[in-house]
């Protein structure tokens, strides 16, 4: 397959803006897909709550992989080595934007990357010490993605390329395995403000290297979401630790407060950095605080796993002779396993931070995000 004449597409999307504003209101429509020709691209980097099966492909443990049931049991009807029972967020953003499925890099099938590709792998983080040697951390991503750039300018020539990849959009989500991961060790790791700051600065920090090398390749459009709330999820409420869930929920928030203020600065420092930060912590917490509102009836207790809150991780695995459990009706519960959400829960997010306001996701929302041509905004 051929991508189309990527002038004519940017030439062709300028009118179809120009067009938008004069006749459209000023709110965007709830999660409609973007009416497009294809003259741009998603890529992205991350952990199990954006991998849609790259672990598949590496070797690891069963606690880094979905590729057995139930995982997938609802919308593929197998499991694909997504980390809940149907779509991610990412999944969904790329049926907005008129893109298919974005496959996983390592899929030794997938060697067309003019609609983008997904690094993204379970277990990761933004430092090289999480989960090191059982998950693709975001310095081998980094260098998948150079693979990828390479492979692109090679196919397209450096000119559609570049236009290419100038009108991509980038999802980096990182953060929660890199918090996480400590706990396992001590709970004391994170027991003064000094330490979780120099922390989370070395996790941003990171994050800002890897972007700042996106945009030397010519990446100018970034979308991120916020670690979601540590403290509330199945897994962490077997712990039955006020100090775990203190410093967990501590940390989240200052993550979530250090990250948009280092985008903010590279905003200033590179010109033409545009992005799009999702707030879907809040939205996430807004749900398990109050599930009924959402059309939810359990919060706390995850619809697959074992133990207290099915808090115990062995969704589809047999660990210590423990068989999990799973419940009979999954539309109601929020999390699907210990860790991680239902499709139902992402798609609601995923049309939030389409289309949703400032409060929800700003400066752009990714409806926005993926509709700004930064060739066009360059002359």
């Amino acid at each position: 397959m051929k991508l189309p004449n990527l002038g004519f597409c940017c030439f062709f999307f300028f009118f179809f803006i120009l067009f938008a504003f004069q006749t459209a209101s000023p709110t965007f429509p709830e999660a409609s897909t973007i009416p497009l020709p294809n003259c741009f691209a998603f890529f992205l980097f991350g952990d199990s709550y954006v991998d849609a099966g790259n672990n598949n492909y590496i070797n690891t443990t069963a606690d880094f992989q979905a590729n057995f049931p139930p995982y997938g049991e609802t919308f593929f009807h197998l499991p694909t080595g997504r980390f809940t029972d149907g779509r991610t967020i990412p999944d969904f953003l790329a049926e907005y934007a008129g893109l298919p499925l974005i496959p996983p890099y390592l899929d030794p099938h997938n060697d067309f990357y003019d609609n983008g590709v997904n690094f993204a792998s379970s277990g990761s983080g933004a430092l090289a010490e999480s989960h090191e040697g059982s998950a693709i951390g975001l310095q081998t991503q980094m260098k998948f993605f150079k693979n990828v750039m390479k492979s692109l300018r090679k196919k397209l020539g450096n000119a559609s390329a570049q236009t290419l990849i100038s009108n991509s959009v980038f999802l980096f989500n990182f953060g929660g395995n890199d918090y996480l991961n400590p706990f396992d060790i001590s709970y004391d790791i994170f027991n003064t403000s000094s330490a979780q700051e120099q922390f989370v600065n070395m996790v941003v920090g990171n994050i800002t290297i890897a972007l700042k090398e996106v945009y030397k390749y010519g990446g100018r459009k970034f979308g991120f979401m916020t670690v979601p709330p540590l403290g509330h999820m199945p897994s962490s409420r077997i712990k039955r630790s006020v100090q775990f869930f203190e410093e967990a929920s501590s940390i989240t928030r200052l993550h979530n407060q250090v990250l948009p203020d280092a985008l903010q600065k590279l905003g200033i420092q590179l010109e033409g950095f545009k992005y799009a930060f999702a707030d879907t912590h809040t939205l996430l917490l807004q749900r398990i605080l109050n599930p009924i509102k959402y059309g939810f009836k359990v919060a706390e207790t995850a619809c697959c796993g074992s133990g207290a809150f099915r808090g115990f991780y062995n969704c589809g695995r047999n660990v210590e002779g423990l068989p999990f459990t799973h419940c009979d009706n999954l539309e109601d519960y929020i999390f699907f396993d210990s860790f991680h959400p239902t499709e139902k829960l992402f798609k609601q997010l995923a049309e939030l931070i389409w289309s949703g306001d400032a409060q929800i996701v700003k400066p752009y929302n990714f409806k926005q995000l993926f509709e700004y041509d930064s060739m066009l905004a360059s002359y």
